[in-house]
């Protein structure tokens, strides 16, 4: 006698409220109507500047400094002149007078026309005489100049300088190079007495050194005051307050909410299996 087995109980649901399988929901993605804020920290602004006031008042009284230093140094030149003729050494009219040489150079020898001799060393009469030349003209004069071994030195012919200073004044006669220092003897010999030998270097030497003294001084004075006058009018920047050390900038995300009608599912509970053995699906008589 056969039989049919009977069909296998349909897999009920362990809850009447399961939903029933079906593919896997997709990741929960939220989304945000609002979108996301970032806060990224910002310095303050800085705060004005002020000006630089030490360096103001310094570059001002830089400039003034050099330019009344230059302006003291060109005034002071037009005496220097004067004062370099008063050092030359003279020689008066029919004598022969003792010079002394000090160094290598070249020296210029004038006649001087207006003057005063202090002291001569030599067989002149002594000094403190004082001569003034009416004429314009230069007198006619003759020079000898002897090194103390009696050699006689080469003197040229020479038409410049001239000099007018205070009490002096002189036009170069001749000019003789000195490669020796030492003791000279110098003769002057003409019909004319109203005047002097005077030797000597450029009397302008010191009055042009000081002249360009002065004017670098000013120079120097106007830029170096300039510039430290525009540095001090530029205004400093003050420094920014600090700010703490931060991180990656924060993100603000509403927190999210579950979409409506949405439950999680159940994987339904599979029947459980029948013994194997006589009793259950036995074969009916």
């Amino acid at each position: 006698m056969s039989y049919q087995p009977d069909p296998p109980a349909a897999a009920q649901p362990s809850s009447p409220f399961a939903v029933p399988p079906g593919p896997p929901p997709p990741p929960f993605a939220p989304q945000y109507p609002y979108g996301s804020a970032s806060v990224t920290p910002t310095a303050p602004a800085p705060a004005p500047g002020r000006r630089r006031k030490g360096l103001l008042f310094t570059g001002i009284t830089i400039a003034v400094l050099g330019v009344g230093a230059g302006v003291v140094l060109v005034a002071l030149s037009g005496s220097a002149t004067e004062e370099t003729v008063k050092r030359f050494a003279r020689a008066p009219v029919g004598c022969t007078t003792t010079l002394e040489f000090d160094k290598s150079a070249t020296f210029t020898l004038y006649i001087e026309t207006k003057g005063t001799i202090a002291s001569v060393d030599g067989d002149c009469a002594g000094g403190g005489t004082t001569y003034q030349r009416g004429d314009d003209d230069l007198p006619q004069v003759s020079l000898i100049l002897l090194n103390s071994s009696d050699q006689e030195s080469a003197l040229i012919a020479a038409d410049s300088p001239t000099y007018t200073a205070g009490d002096f004044a002189g036009q170069a006669y001749q000019r003789v190079q000195i490669t020796e220092p030492g003791t000279y003897r110098l003769t002057v010999t003409s019909s004319d007495t109203d005047f002097a030998i005077a030797v000597g270097g450029n009397p302008d030497a010191d009055s042009n050194a000081m002249s360009l003294a002065g004017v670098g001084a000013a120079t120097i004075g106007v830029l170096l005051g300039g510039l430290l006058i525009l540095l001090g009018m530029r205004k400093r920047r003050s420094s920014p307050p600090a700010t703490p050390a931060s991180g990656p900038p924060t993100m603000w995300q509403p927190a999210p909410t579950p979409l409506p009608g949405w439950q999680p599912s159940t994987t339904p509970t599979a029947p459980p299996t029948p013994p194997m053995g006589p009793g259950w699906g036995a074969p009916q008589q």
